[in-house]
């Protein structure tokens, strides 16, 4: 991910057409979902994707704490993370694309690189 957005940059949309509407936005949301087991399985822990989505208002608090205190009973991460997944995916957008693929979430779940790769060759 070199010089920052990449391949998560916003294109030109039509101004008669809004995003959820654009060939990218579909592409993008229909790899996300494919994906969600991929993504959910290179995330092995929940510092500091879990903060990043609070900090970002993707989840909220309680769902945060819902979701610290399933991994504290020892619940597999990468299930939990699924179940986020799941629950943001109603909220998707390029923006929460950037969220979980952003520098610091690649530098610490290095599995996300391949997932990252190939997001935009379907």
């Amino acid at each position: 991910m070199a010089g920052g957005d990449n391949e998560l940059s916003s294109r030109t949309i039509p101004e008669d057409q809004n995003e959820e509407e654009s060939d990218d936005y579909q592409l993008m949301f229909k790899h996300f979902k494919e994906n969600k087991v991929e993504i959910a399985s290179a995330i092995t822990k929940p510092f500091p994707f879990l903060m990043s989505l609070r900090d970002r208002d993707f989840i909220s608090e309680q769902k945060f704490q819902e979701y610290q205190e399933t991994c504290k009973n020892l619940a597999p991460v990468e299930r939990v993370v699924y179940d986020i997944l799941s629950n943001v995916q109603k909220k998707f957008s390029r923006d929460l694309l950037k969220v979980i693929f952003s520098k610091t979430h690649l530098k610490v779940y290095p599995d996300l690189k391949e997932t990252l790769k190939h997001f935009f060759l379907n």
